[in-house]
């Protein structure tokens, strides 16, 4: 009989991504939706809510694909979603401002379908 030998497999990187990851925070991403439909963040701001919606589009993806087979609502909001994280933050503070709305938006109705699917709690 055969001895089982591990897979080749990195384990410092493993061991770096374990320690670098974060579990998703519903409460401070609603805080972010919030603060960017119900007011205008302010312009240094900018760059720091693109990095942070970014962050939230990948673990909602990463969770809503977990989840198993996407539905075609699913599927769409996916989708948005990656649209969104991929664009780049413009030129000019209206517009940048603009492109964080629409993610905020994208995300947030990903986030709220989770929920519906029972993929996620909702925040409390």
């Amino acid at each position: 009989m055969e001895r089982w030998t591990p897979p080749d497999v990195d384990l410092a990187g493993v061991l770096e991504k374990l320690r670098r990851w974060q579990p998703f925070d519903s409460s401070a991403f609603l805080d972010d939706v919030e603060t960017l439909l119900e007011g205008v963040p302010a312009e240094e701001q900018v760059e720091d809510f693109a990095e942070r919606l970014r962050g939230y589009s990948m673990l909602l993806v990463d969770i809503a694909l977990a989840h198993g087979p996407q539905d075609d609502i699913t599927f769409r909001l996916i989708a948005q979603a990656r649209v969104v994280r991929s664009e780049e933050v413009p030129d000019g503070f209206r517009r940048a401002v603009g492109l964080l709305r629409r993610m905020a938006l994208a995300l947030d109705a990903l986030h709220e379908h989770l929920v519906v699917i029972r993929c996620m709690k909702e925040a409390v």
